[in-house]
């Protein structure tokens, strides 16, 4: 068997925000991202077509379906999860999709499942995997939009792949705190990174403060309501609000850590990280 890299799943929003990032010469952050090379790339068709209804210049599908013809993101739709599923569960891979979207959407909306996917639980011919698919499709299409479909369907892939690699799953997020901590918490390790992250990361990596910040204005640019970001204290118990550009100083001087759930935390004074 083959080593693999890191699993690395892409939501929506961190997609068209890495995307809009970018400098004068329309190099994006969502392309520094996938030259990670110690990743692999992947997404769920249901973030490819919520990334459709965005109205968002400059649009990022292009650039997605470009990357995802060069194979360098793979898309999962439920039909491939099934598969993979299959090939460990047999004919009880439907039940344990059904287990593991259950638990994707009580994660972040109790009651959720119940309101839209009750009745898959009553399906008589459950272990035909075409039947249950245009069943699973007839109850995702009763859910109205911006209901975070992408989201729960992507926690679904989460844990398959968790399944499948074990402690090597990453997720390349949306700054939602609540959604990062939902995954952050599942019992098996899942790292998120956020996309204050991926400046922590690539600062680590050596790029310029001078470089990165263009990418950093033009996201602050596309935030312009946001005028503050929250880090956690050196304690760990407060959430601080910090002015945006302060956060990148911060960063480039080195006084964070990131953390699992994708969060970048106060490492104390400067003078202590010397």
């Amino acid at each position: 068997m083959g080593v693999y890299k890191k699993c690395a799943l892409l939501d929506t929003d961190f997609l068209y925000k890495t995307h809009l990032a970018r400098n004068k010469d329309h190099h994006t952050l969502a392309d520094f991202v996938l030259d990670f090379e110690d990743y692999d790339f992947f997404c769920h068709e249901m973030i490819r077509e919520e990334l459709t209804r965005h109205q968002i210049q400059p649009d990022p599908n292009p650039w997605l379906e470009d990357k995802i013809r060069e194979g360098r993101i793979k898309i999962f739709s439920d039909r491939d999860i099934l598969n993979e599923l299959q090939h460990i569960y047999g004919k009880a891979a439907t039940n344990m999709y059904l287990t593991l979207l259950e638990i994707s959407c009580e994660t972040f909306n109790a009651g959720f499942f119940e309101k839209y996917y009750s009745a898959m639980r009553t399906l008589d011919y459950r272990d035909d995997v075409e039947a249950f698919l245009v069943a699973l499709k007839t109850c995702d299409d009763r859910i109205p939009h911006k209901n975070g479909v992408g989201e729960k369907k992507t926690y679904v892939l989460i844990q398959m792949m968790q399944i499948l690699r074990g402690d090597q799953v990453y997720v390349f997020c949306s700054d939602d705190f609540k959604a990062r901590q939902s995954i952050a918490g599942l019992t098996a390790p899942v790292n998120c990174i956020s996309i204050l992250g991926i400046f922590h990361k690539l600062m680590k990596m050596g790029h310029e403060k001078t470089e990165m910040q263009e990418y950093y204005d033009h996201l602050t640019s596309f935030l312009k309501n946001q005028t503050e970001y929250k880090v956690w204290s050196v304690s760990g118990y407060q959430r601080l609000r910090v002015p945006v550009q302060k956060v990148f100083d911060d960063i480039y001087m080195g006084k964070f850590q990131l953390l699992r759930n994708g969060d970048l935390q106060y490492r104390g004074s400067i003078e202590s990280l010397y």
